[in-house]
C-alpha cells in the first residue's frame, strides 16, 4: 500500500538515490531527467545503473527511484544483471528504512509486460522496503509518454514529504519556455497561416499535407563551434573511397489541425547540457581487436573477430522476404551451445552518417579529427568516449534511425530559427500535437530526416550525440552445433534483411542485415558461396543466456519447438546437435545400422512445428528438415502454410497445428514431461500459442483457466516452457 502523499509526514531523507536499468537508453534517459529535475526543486540526489549498485551503502538509504526497462521475454537489462545475482543473495529485511518509487518501461506485445519492475517490486517489499508512491508501467507499444509524464509529474508532492529540500521548491514549475517561445505557442492560432513561410513549400489545392522543407535550398550549420580552435591544425588521413553523404527524405505531415487549439501543454522538458567537445591532442586509439572498431565499444562479454565462411540465400526473388543464412568463422576455439546467440556490432550505415555530419555544419577536414567527449551527468554509453572521430562517434555509438522522442523534438524547437518550423516541432512536442507526432514516428524517420525536413534547425553536434540513444547490437540465434565438424571454430545464422518501402514511396534499411548482405555480396538464390569472402571481417560476441534456451542436458526428454520463420533458427541448431549426439551414441554402444528403434529408445522425442507462406518460397532449410525426419533425428515435422489452400495435412498458422495434435502435445507433456521452446514474432505468434498452450491444459488436462495459467507460469519458472521472442 502506498502512503497518502499529502498526510502531514515530516520529511527524514536527506538525499534520494535515483536508479536504472536500461537496454536501449530509455531508462536511462528518464532517470537521468528525474535527478536532474529533483535537483533543480533542491532535492540532493545521486544517478546510477543499478550495477553500479556497490556505490550505495543500501542499509543507510531512505528515498530510492528506480526507472527499469524489461527487455525480451521478461528479462532484466544487461546493465542491471550484476545487481539481479547481488539481489537475489540478500535475505531478511535489511531495507526497513528505505522507501521507494518505480516507474517500469514495458511493451504489451511481451506476455511478461514490465516483468522487471514487477519484480524489483515485490523483491523490495521482501526485504522490507515500502513504496511511498504508486507504481507506473509505461507501454512502449501505445507510447511510453502517456504513463511516463504523468507519473513524472505527480511525484514531486509525494517527494516533498519523503526528503528534505531548500525551501519553496515543490510548487511544480511551468513548461520551461522562453519569451520568445511563449508568443510563438500563443500565435500558433493566430497565425496559422504563418506555417507556410517562405522557407516550407506552399500547401496546393491537390493535397491538404504541407511538405516542409527542400533539400536543394538547405542552410548549412555553421561549423562546430565546440571543437577546439586548434582543431584546423590537425591533419588526419580520410578515407581512400569517397561515399557520398546521403539526401533526407521529407516528412509529409498535415499540420492544419493546429488551427484547432489555442494553448500548449504538457511540453516536454528539454534535457541539461551537459556534453562538452573537447579536442584530443592524441589520434584515436585503435580497437583492441582485429575488426579495427573504436575501443570504446562496450559488449557484454569480450569482442572478438569473425570472417565469412560463406552465405546462402534461402528465399527466390518471388518471396516477400529476403533470407540469409551466414556461416562465421573463428581463428580460436568458442564455446557456445545449441540455443545461443551472439550479437554483431554493426555500424550506421555511411552514407547517412556523413550526411547528418554535412546537414550539422562539419566541415570535412575535421570529420576524422580526435576529440573527447566530457561532462558530468552524460549518458552512460559516451563515458567511454575518451578519444575518438566523430565519423567513428556517429558510426558506433549513436542510433541514428530509432523513432525519435517528443523531448528531442522539443529539443529541436529550441534551436529552429525559423519561426513556422519552430511552431510546428512544438506543437508535435505538445499533448495537442499528439496525433501529428505518432504520424511523424509511423514514417521512420531517421536524424537525417528530421533535420532536412526543418533546415531552419541549428543544433550544436554536442546536443545530438548526447539527446540521441546508443546504437545497440544485432543478436541473432545460432544455427549450429559445436559438436558438429569444427564446430567450435564456426557458427551459422539466418536472418531477414529488414528493408521495405513506406506508403509515401520512402524505402527503409535496417542497420544490420543489410550490411550483412552489401559484405557478403548480395548473392542470389541459390547454393552456398564462399568466393571472395576471406579478407570481411565481422565484429561480434556471445550473448549470455540467462533464459537458458538450451536442449536439456537429459537427452532422454521429449522437446516440442514451436518456430514458424526465421524463429526455426535455433532449432536448426538443436537438431544438428542431436544428429551428432546420436551419431556418437550409436558408434559408441555399436549399434547396427538396422537397429534404429534401439537408437530411438534412447533419445527423447522431438517434434518441430514450422511455418511459412509458400512452400516453394520460404519454406526455410527444407532439405535439412526432410532429411532429419528421414533419419528419425526429427520425430514429427508438422508446417502451417498460411498462403496456401488445401496442403494435405497442414494448417494456416502454427498455433492450427498444435491445435490439430493437442492430444499427442498433451501426452508428450504429461506423461513424459516434454520441454517446450518458443521463438519468434512476440505480438502475434508467441500469444496465440500461449493460448493454444492454455487450451490444451483445460481441454485434456482438465484444468480451470486459472490453474491452466498458473500452471504454465510454474512451467516457465522451472524452464520447461521457454520462449525467445521478438517484437
Amino acid at each position: 500500500m502506498v502512503p497518502d502523499s499529502n498526510s502531514s509526514v515530516v520529511p527524514q531523507a536527506d538525499h534520494l538515490t535515483v536508479f536504472f536499468a536500461s537496454q536501449t537508453g530509455n531508462a536511462e534517459s528518464i532517470s537521468r531527467s528525474i535527478h536532474e529535475q529533483a535537483q533543480e526543486r533542491g532535492f540532493k540526489s545521486g544517478h546510477y545503473v543499478l550495477n553500479d549498485h556497490a556505490k550505495v551503502d543500501w542499509e543507510k538509504e531512505e528515498c530510492l527511484v528506480f526507472v527499469v526497462s524489461t527487455t525480451g521475454d521478461g528479462d532484466p537489462p544487461d546493465n542491471s544483471t550484476k545487481f539481479w545475482r547481488h539481489l537475489r543473495k540478500l535475505k531478511g529485511t535489511g531495507l526497513t528504512k528505505a522507501k521507494y518509487a518505480i516507474l517500469g518501461l514495458g511493451d504489451t506485445n511481451y506476455d511478461n509486460f514490465c516483468q522487471t519492475a514487477k519484480r524489483l517490486d515485490t523483491k523490495l517489499q521482501e526485504l522490507g522496503a515500502s513504496p511511498f508512491y504508486p507504481r507506473g508501467l509505461a507501454d512502449d507499444a501505445t507510447g511510453l509518454e502517456e504513463t511516463v509524464d504523468p507519473w513524472i509529474k505527480n511525484i514531486w508532492p509525494a517527494l516533498a514529504h519523503q526528503v528534505v529540500s531548500t525551501p519553496t521548491i515543490h510548487d511544480l514549475p511551468k513548461p520551461h519556455l522562453t519569451v520568445e517561445e511563449t508568443k510563438i505557442v500563443k500565435e500558433i492560432i493566430e497565425h496559422e497561416s504563418q506555417t507556410t513561410a517562405p522557407s516550407s513549400t506552399p500547401k496546393t489545392a491537390a493535397t491538404s499535407a504541407i511538405v516542409i522543407g527542400s533539400y536543394d535550398n538547405h542552410p548549412v550549420a555553421p561549423p562546430v563551434e565546440s571543437l577546439s580552435r586548434r582543431m584546423d591544425v590537425l591533419s588526419v588521413s580520410s578515407p581512400t573511397a569517397r561515399i557520398e553523404p546521403a539526401a533526407g527524405n521529407t516528412i509529409r505531415i498535415d499540420f492544419s489541425s493546429m488551427a484547432n487549439h489555442s494553448n500548449l501543454t504538457a511540453l516536454p522538458r528539454v534535457p541539461n547540457a551537459n556534453l562538452i567537445i573537447t579536442q584530443h591532442e592524441t589520434a584515436p586509439p585503435a580497437g583492441s581487436n582485429p575488426c579495427n572498431v573504436p575501443s570504446f565499444i562496450q559488449t557484454p562479454t569480450p569482442l572478438f573477430s569473425a570472417k565469412i565462411n560463406s552465405v546462402q540465400c534461402l528465399t527466390p526473388d518471388d518471396a516477400l522476404k529476403r533470407t540469409l543464412s551466414i556461416e562465421f568463422g573463428f581463428d580460436d576455439d568458442v564455446e557456445y551451445a545449441p540455443g545461443d546467440s551472439f550479437g554483431i556490432w554493426a555500424p550506421n550505415d555511411e552514407s547517412l552518417v556523413r550526411g547528418v555530419l554535412s546537414t550539422l555544419g562539419v566541415k570535412d577536414e575535421d570529420l576524422n579529427k580526435p576529440v573527447k567527449l566530457e561532462g558530468e551527468g552524460i549518458p552512460s554509453h559516451l563515458q567511454p568516449i575518451q578519444s575518438a572521430s566523430l565519423l567513428d562517434i556517429f558510426r558506433y555509438a549513436v542510433d541514428l534511425t530509432t523513432s525519435t522522442k517528443k523531448a528531442n523534438i522539443r529539443l529541436f524547437a529550441d534551436h529552429a530559427t525559423d519561426l513556422a518550423e519552430k511552431q510546428k516541432l512544438m506543437f508535435m512536442s505538445s499533448k495537442q500535437g499528439a496525433d501529428l507526432f505518432n504520424e511523424l514516428r509511423a514514417q521512420g524517420p531517421t536524424l537525417l530526416d528530421i533535420l532536412h525536413t526543418f533546415p531552419s534547425v541549428k543544433i550544436p553536434v554536442a546536443r545530438v550525440i548526447e539527446a540521441l540513444p546508443p546504437l545497440q547490437p544485432r543478436y541473432y540465434s545460432i544455427t549450429s552445433s559445436p559438436m558438429a565438424k569444427n564446430g567450435h571454430h564456426r557458427w551459422s545464422c539466418a536472418f531477414n534483411v529488414v528493408q521495405y518501402e513506406l506508403p509515401v514511396g520512402v524505402k527503409r534499411r535496417g542497420v544490420c542485415t543489410p550490411w550483412l548482405d552489401d559484405l557478403s555480396g548480395n548473392v542470389s538464390f541459390g547454393k552456398p558461396v564462399s568466393a571472395g569472402l576471406s579478407s570481411i571481417r565481422v565484429p561480434m560476441f556471445i550473448k549470455p543466456n540467462e533464459t537458458k534456451f538450451n536442449l536439456p542436458v537429459d537427452t532422454t526428454k521429449p522437446v516440442i519447438m514451436i518456430g514458424p520463420g526465421t524463429g526455426v533458427a535455433p532449432f536448426m541448431g538443436f537438431l544438428e546437435h542431436r544428429a551428432e549426439q546420436r551419431r556418437i551414441k550409436k558408434r559408441l554402444v555399436n549399434i547396427g545400422s538396422g537397429s534404429r528403434q534401439h537408437l530411438d529408445d534412447l533419445f527423447g522425442e522431438m517434434w518441430l512445428f514450422f511455418g511459412c507462406r509458400h512452400r516453394d518460397r520460404d519454406w526455410l532449410f527444407r532439405q535439412q528438415m526432410e532429411e532429419y525426419r528421414s533419419d528419425g533425428v526429427l520425430t514429427q515435422l508438422h508446417v502451417a502454410v498460411s498462403r496456401e489452400e488445401d496442403v494435405p495435412n497442414s494448417a494456416k498458422y502454427v498455433q492450427d497445428l498444435i491445435r490439430k495434435e493437442s492430444k499427442k502435445v498433451w501426452d508428450l507433456l504429461h506423461r513424459k514431461s516434454a520441454l517446450i521452446y518458443v521463438c519468434g514474432d512476440a505480438k502475434g505468434m508467441a500469444k496465440s500459442v500461449h493460448d493454444e498452450l492454455l487450451a490444451l491444459l483445460i481441454e485434456h488436462g482438465g484444468y480451470e483457466k486459472m490453474a491452466a495459467i498458473m500452471e504454465l507460469n510454474k512451467w516457465a519458472q522451472e524452464k520447461r516452457y521457454l520462449r525467445d521472442l521478438w517484437a
